[in-house]
């Protein structure tokens, strides 16, 4: 049975309907941050001149240039189970369009997961954090289109595939940029569950900035949860046990592994294994080697960051402090700090 989008579950829109002035004329939405009030879902409709095969949802390059964007014909960015992603501009400027099917993902996924991460990203406001301009809501065909800022580098995870292993400088300055993200989605009550090189986008200055808020969650006064949710090569050995965590700590275990990929271009523990319960007895041992080349620092930060017991796991403004990320931190927060020019 297909699951039917009904905006209800993403919050009352009525008062932000747009009429268009006439069925040809295309209507130009200004998908720019405002200060008050950002990254509301507009519902959109779409006159027949924009349908190709009446019945069959409208291209993407339709959706976009009904918005005033303009895209590369195909030009598809990524995509994931239950999206795509294109890139498109506006004013000359760049943007990603993540679009996603709504009829293809599960009632919990729709009810739950979008409305989630729609309210968490639009809050958010910091230098290596991927922006969320806009949200379309399409309910005639299910769709959901996403505008984002876009980063031409590609994510984290393709850029260690095809250079190798980052060098200290340049993952001491990316880690702590990381660190300071996470760090402010905790500081707003905000967890991010899902950290990994995947979901960590390179921008044009080679600024670090995480993106897709799928998993993460607004807290209000307990910050423990018991949802199995994000990487199992990334999760703390407390979410694969399937016991209470603290999801401030999850995040940090799963920064530990993202250092450790980035340093040594590999996983830490052996991702053939059948089993959560397999997993978290390599996570115990800490069964992972390290190359000759990793200095002290490095790996005694990381190890640090990766305690079993969540509770022996320092938080991320403790972690900025561990050894490794210390050093050269003046020089580290002036590099950020020159990226911030992005915003302007």
């Amino acid at each position: 049975m297909k699951v039917v989008l009904r905006l209800r579950y993403l919050g009352e829109f009525s008062q932000m309907q747009q009429q268009y002035h006439s069925q040809h004329q295309q209507q130009r939405y200004d998908l720019r941050p405002r200060p008050n009030k950002r990254s509301d879902i507009i519902p959109i409709t779409f006159p027949s001149v924009f349908r190709r095969t009446p019945g069959k949802p409208p291209t993407a390059t339709c959706v976009l240039r009904h918005f005033g964007l303009s895209t590369y014909s195909s030009y598809e960015l990524g995509m994931g189970h239950y999206s795509k992603v294109y890139k498109a501009f506006q004013d000359n400027r760049e943007v990603a369009v993540k679009i996603v099917k709504l009829n293809e993902v599960s009632e919990e996924f729709l009810k739950r997961f979008i409305p989630r991460e729609k309210e968490c990203w639009s809050k958010l406001r910091h230098r290596n954090i991927c922006e969320l301009f806009a949200c379309l809501g399409c309910e005639e065909f299910n769709y959901l289109y996403m505008v984002m800022e876009y980063c031409p580098n590609g994510d984290l995870l393709s850029y260690i595939q095809k250079k190798g292993p980052l060098s200290d400088t340049k993952g001491r300055r990316w880690m702590r940029a990381l660190l300071d993200a996470v760090g402010y989605l905790h500081k707003n009550r905000i967890a991010h569950r899902d950290i990994k090189a995947e979901n960590v986008l390179i921008s044009r200055r080679e600024n670090v900035k995480l993106t897709d808020f799928g998993f993460a969650c607004e807290l209000s006064d307990h910050y423990y949860s018991r949802t199995y949710c994000g990487s199992r090569a990334y999760s703390s050995p407390e979410v694969l046990k399937g016991i209470p965590y603290d999801v401030y700590k999850n995040d940090v275990w799963s920064l530990g592994v993202l250092c450790f990929v980035s340093m040594t271009s590999s996983m830490p523990f052996r991702e053939d294994s059948n089993t959560n319960s397999a997993i978290v007895e390599q996570q115990r041992r800490r069964t992972y080697r390290w190359p000759t080349y990793v200095s002290p620092e490095c790996r005694q930060s990381i190890d640090t960051m990766m305690a079993f017991y969540q509770d022996d796991r320092p938080t991320t403004k403790e972690s900025k402090k561990l050894p490794f990320f210390l050093r050269g931190s003046v020089q580290t927060k002036m590099e950020c700090d020159d990226d911030s020019a992005e915003y302007a």
